[in-house]
């Protein structure tokens, strides 16, 4: 996997990204309104005989951002963990959202205002363009800062810190000394290695929590129910049944499950 902006990993960031996208257009065209914004905010008007059609375009836009947005997040956030996302393929994605904006929001002007279609696109695209990019490289440079400056070293010597659910501070180990974290209802058990002995510590919380601090940690997710320390993977086998797991050479005998969600991940991490 390439270096990715694991905010953008959750659903909360992309939908504030949906959001700031439509008040930055909305923003834009009430009270900025660069030219090109003017011509297709204003299309309509002559061909259909109506004035005014501006607070009408500009919602029928904003919904064709909406949903243009709202797909295309769904399908980022849904292959989160397939997609080789690194910082390039970030921005060639955000910028290509604006494009299937431009795309569809042609489309509809043209027919409003019975004119060709490629004229259209070519306004709507500078247009959406010179207002949408500019929020992209704002939110994408704030990400990028943000992460660098809460990251810690993927050091195997680093101790981590353990908090439940509280935030209340349970388990204090060294990264290296961790073998794998399962989940168990409400609780995560952390299995680790004291003076070549395996040990295993319950806390009450959940993986999704627990998750970053893992990734920071250099640690791979290779199911629901489980994320190991490749560090501690001795291989990865394939079972009569089609099913993947990873053995730690540890007690647990039977290995730890990978999921085909996964399987990628676990792969490139060793």
């Amino acid at each position: 996997m390439g270096t990715y902006l694991k905010s953008y990993k959750r659903f909360f960031p992309n939908l504030i990204y949906v959001l700031v996208m439509m008040a930055c257009f909305l923003v834009c065209a009430m009270m900025y309104e660069p030219r090109p914004m003017q011509e297709i905010l204003h299309a309509g008007e002559a061909a259909l005989g109506k004035e005014n059609l501006f607070y009408f375009n500009v919602s029928i836009l904003e919904a064709i951002i909406l949903v243009v947005l709202t797909l295309t997040r769904l399908v980022f956030y849904l292959m989160r963990n397939r997609l080789d996302m690194n910082l390039l393929n970030y921005s060639v994605w955000c910028v290509l959202e604006i494009v299937a904006i431009s795309v569809f929001g042609a489309l509809y002007l043209a027919l409003m205002d019975k004119g060709g279609y490629f004229p259209f696109l070519a306004k709507t695209l500078y247009a959406m363009l010179a207002v949408l990019l500019i929020p992209v490289a704002i939110m994408t440079l704030v990400s990028v800062f943000k992460e660098a400056a809460t990251a810690e070293p993927a050091d195997e010597g680093a101790r981590l810190k353990f908090y439940d659910s509280r935030h209340q501070l349970k388990f204090i180990t060294s990264a290296a000394s961790i073998l794998y974290i399962e989940a168990n209802e409400n609780y995560i058990i952390i299995h680790y290695q004291e003076n070549g002995i395996e040990k295993q510590f319950q806390i009450r919380n959940s993986m999704k929590n627990i998750e970053p601090l893992c990734e920071r940690a250099g640690f791979v997710r290779t199911h629901r129910s489980y994320i190991v320390n490749p560090v501690h993977i001795r291989m990865v086998r394939k079972d009569v049944n089609g099913l993947y797991f990873a053995d730690l050479g540890t007690e647990k005998k039977d290995g730890i499950p990978v999921s085909k969600k996964y399987y990628d991940n676990v792969t490139a991490a060793l």
